[in-house]
């Protein structure tokens, strides 16, 4: 299964398509992009392409399935998250990834993670250390009771790098 995981993650990766981001976030990311492309080989991990969307994990978070979406379903126990490209193909890199919310949500589940959050509670800090598979390092959350619906931003810091970042909207289902 972890084959499979590796796999649908590689996919994901290699479709990239920014759907639905704005020009702003877009440009943003294309240039941290393109930096980190121009980086010395020897410099610290950093993004070469990144991709949000939907995503069905396995019990075990293996995963089963992703889509490429900036709009995510407000249905409890939705998946979503992000995967990141990387100029390195395996080892271990430290994340920041900062999530704000259109409002502050009835709570925040960080499944035990440290975490820092913004007065307001509308942003959310999280501190990590991921092992780079294939290249790819990815984040996955779940839409749970309480999370308000409207606009969201991920920011994601890998190792000092300037974050590439990803809006979404989370929406009634149609």
């Amino acid at each position: 299964m972890k084959c499979i995981r590796h796999l649908l993650v590689l996919l994901a990766a290699a479709a990239c398509s920014h759907v639905g981001a704005q020009t702003t976030v877009a440009e943003s990311n294309a240039a941290v992009f393109k930096a980190c492309a121009e980086a010395p080989a020897s410099s610290a991990a950093c993004p070469l392409d990144a991709i949000f969307g939907l995503i069905k994990l396995a019990p075990n978070n293996d995963v089963l399935d992703f889509r490429a979406s900036n709009t995510v379903p407000l249905v409890v126990g939705q998946g979503y998250g992000w995967v990141l490209k990387l100029n390195r193909k395996s080892g271990k890199v430290r994340v920041l990834e900062r999530m704000t919310l259109p409002e502050a949500p009835k709570t925040w589940g960080t499944g035990g993670q440290p975490h820092g959050m913004s007065a307001d509670r509308k942003t959310l800090s999280l501190d990590a250390t991921l092992t780079v598979y294939d290249g790819t390092i990815s984040k996955a959350w779940d839409v749970v009771k309480g999370d308000p619906p409207g606009r969201y931003l991920i920011s994601v810091y890998v190792e000092g790098s300037a974050p590439v970042q990803f809006e979404f909207d989370l929406v009634a289902p149609r």
